[in-house]
């Protein structure tokens, strides 16, 4: 990858973070804060184009970076989001493998999943809520959001159309 591409993907975090810091909070669900996550979108979809070291090092600066920008528990971001940019990179296929077709938005609804429920999980330790809950109210309706927004981003821009990164 060519250093250009790095500073693409970086100017492209930068406007994404800044989006999810600013604007994002007019169309989160208010009662349990829920909004979609943008970074975990192109944190995906970097580790489904570019593999497992890619996606674990995107998600990684990135949730940093968000951990730093909110001000909260600093590296809990960071933590979920490498998880699932790894995760991510399972579904890297290189040009020649065999090309088993994948659900886009299951791809992003399983490794959004994976990503809420190791964040709440840390998160809202000892606060006495119970796990069931905690997966219920938080992780599947993040992670169904976020799904939701990642599949119309897909119709509307066709940039993560799986055919073409596989």
């Amino acid at each position: 990858m060519f250093l250009s591409e790095y500073i693409k993907f970086a100017l492209f975090f930068g406007v994404l973070i800044f989006v999810q810091v600013t604007v994002l909070d007019l169309i989160s669900i208010s009662r349990y804060n829920i909004s979609p996550d943008l970074v975990l979108l192109l944190v995906i979809y970097l580790g489904i184009s570019r593999g497992h070291i890619s996606g674990m090092i995107y998600g990684f600066l990135a949730g940093l970076t968000l951990d730093i920008l909110s001000g909260s528990f600093t590296g809990l971001s960071a933590l979920s989001y490498t998880i699932s940019g790894f995760i991510a990179g399972y579904f890297h296929r290189a040009p020649g493998e065999s090309s088993i077709k994948f659900s886009f938005v299951g791809i992003i609804f399983m490794c959004a999943a994976i990503c809420y429920f190791i964040y709440f999980a840390i998160y809202f330790q000892g606060s006495g809520l119970p796990i069931s809950e905690i997966i219920v109210t938080y992780v599947l309706t993040t992670a169904a959001y976020t799904s939701v927004i990642g599949f119309m981003s897909n119709l509307i821009f066709n940039k993560f159309d799986i055919k073409k990164s596989i």
